[in-house]
């Protein structure tokens, strides 16, 4: 399995603490986590846990989310929204 490439930071809403996700899809941008808020879109993620060496697919519903934040995997956890 290759190691994670992103840390992503979901915010819901009607959640007060963030969804943090190890995400495995290198071709994951900014603009396309943009484009599937405005969208509403649901788009699968592959996505591992902490301490797991299995990945799985997870379907997110980007309509619910409001906001996102994308981070290289290994630049840390310490900031949240």
């Amino acid at each position: 399995m290759d190691a994670p490439v992103w840390l992503l930071h979901l915010l819901t809403a009607g959640r007060e603490k963030e969804l943090v996700l190890r995400v495995h899809d290198a071709d994951l941008s900014r603009q396309q986590l943009a484009e599937w808020m405005e969208a509403g879109a649901v788009h699968p993620l592959t996505v591992s846990r902490s301490g797991d060496e299995q990945t799985s697919t997870l379907l997110v519903n980007f309509r619910h989310v409001v906001g996102a934040r994308l981070a290289q995997y290994g630049d840390g956890r310490s900031s949240a929204f």
